[in-house]
């Protein structure tokens, strides 16, 4: 396979950031929502002191959400649904007797801690740098007294070292189903970054393994009326030395996943997402409309 290098050099330089940005939205979600869309009770305890303070103060919570980023709310939105479908899947796949979850660029994730009921059913391997993941083990120790006894760290770089191998010598079972995640990430890596990562899933993953991943769409398929947020906030990222790299149809994500080993599920563009998990709800604006989920099998 081609290497992923200049893609995942990316995302490695910016894991912690945009790790603690999603963490961010999902504590301010917690503490501000009667009726969270996605529950998170320990993102506020994960997040640093000045996001902690941000998601608990309503009104402070409310200035930098509404007017400092009012903008890229859709955003928000998209962060919460994002999770909340893919553990919608996840919860799923467990109840089908999927006994393994693998968190690619695992960041903040508190699934763990969240799910004290499955510590003797579901091993979770989480996946990512390992100066981030340094950080994230003595927070979790912190916030939960010690690390979860199904939870593995799996630290790696992706420039150097093989997904696949990896997981491996952490212990994962290849001959047993899983549930991979894979969120927030392949809209800034090349196209060959990301056949690179889901080449090594497949090579891994037995059959009756899923795996869920976000990704952006092509601009002729985003709303008209949509383009100038589409726009800005790619010119928003780029700035920021985070360019957007790769886009996709549904159909020729399809085709891609097809040749590696996937076999498709369903894709969830933006009017679904509102469709299932946003209706009788005002606290929340319509999720980004150049984003869509997408759940794959391995048969």
């Amino acid at each position: 396979m081609s290497s992923p290098q200049s893609g995942i050099s990316a995302r490695k330089h910016r894991t912690s950031k945009t790790a603690v940005l999603a963490a961010s939205v999902r504590a301010y979600h917690q503490q501000q929502s009667k009726s969270p869309v996605f529950a998170d009770d320990y993102a506020v305890d994960m997040v640093p002191f000045i996001w902690r303070v941000i998601a608990k103060n309503k009104l402070l919570g409310w200035f930098v959400v509404h007017k400092v980023f009012h903008l890229f709310r859709p955003v928000h939105t998209e962060v919460l649904l994002r999770a909340r479908y893919a553990e919608d899947r996840l919860m799923e796949a467990i109840s089908e007797g999927v006994g393994q979850y693998v968190i690619l660029g695992a960041g903040l994730d508190t699934f763990s801690m969240r799910h004290k009921e499955l510590a003797d059913s579901v091993r979770i391997f989480e996946l990512d740098h390992p100066a981030t993941q340094a950080t994230k083990e003595k927070q979790v120790r912190a916030v939960n007294g010690d690390v979860p006894s199904n939870l593995v760290f799996v630290p790696i770089d992706f420039e150097t070292d093989q997904l696949n191998e990896v997981l491996i010598r952490a212990g994962f079972d290849s001959q047993k189903p899983a549930f991979f995640s894979w969120l927030g990430t392949t809209y800034y890596l090349t196209k060959d970054a990301i056949r690179e990562t889901l080449g090594r899933v497949a090579d891994v993953a037995a059959p009756g393994s899923r795996i869920v991943f976000d990704y952006k769409l092509a601009r002729h398929l985003i709303p008209e009326e949509s383009l100038p947020f589409a726009d800005r906030l790619d010119r928003f990222v780029a700035r920021r030395g985070e360019p957007m790299l790769s886009v996709f149809t549904p159909e020729d994500l399809n085709d891609e996943m097809s040749q590696i080993g996937f076999v498709e599920i369903e894709t969830i563009p933006a009017e679904e997402q509102k469709r299932r998990y946003l209706k009788d709800r005002s606290d929340l604006v319509d999720p980004a409309p150049n984003f869509s989920f997408a759940l794959f099998g391995v048969q």
